[in-house]
């Protein structure tokens, strides 16, 4: 019960790789997340979960990001780097009520 990010738009992964500069979290969840969750991590678009009320611990945000889940593609050949995917499931944990 995460995400959805990419499942309303185009999911290759020339459009969707970060480029060589460091992202900050808030960042990598606009580029990539942001489409179907929105800033605030409520939208909703595309089925995507409201990140805003999850209960999912860390490793369990982390697990979705690598492997995707219902609409939502699996990030793992986009966000290569663990920092990256570790800083962005900690914003997405900012974003709780």
């Amino acid at each position: 019960m995460f995400f959805g990010c990419l499942g309303c738009s185009d999911n290759s992964e020339a459009s969707y790789s970060s480029n060589n500069k460091t992202e900050s979290p808030k960042e990598l969840f606009l580029l990539h997340c942001a489409a179907c969750h929105g800033e605030k991590g409520d939208l909703g678009v595309s089925g995507a979960k409201n990140l805003r009320t999850s209960s999912l611990r860390s490793v369990e945000i982390r697990k979705i990001i690598y492997e995707g889940k219902n609409g939502m593609p699996s990030f793992k050949g986009i966000l290569t780097e663990k920092q990256q995917v570790d800083s962005l499931v900690n914003y997405v944990m900012t974003l709780r009520d």
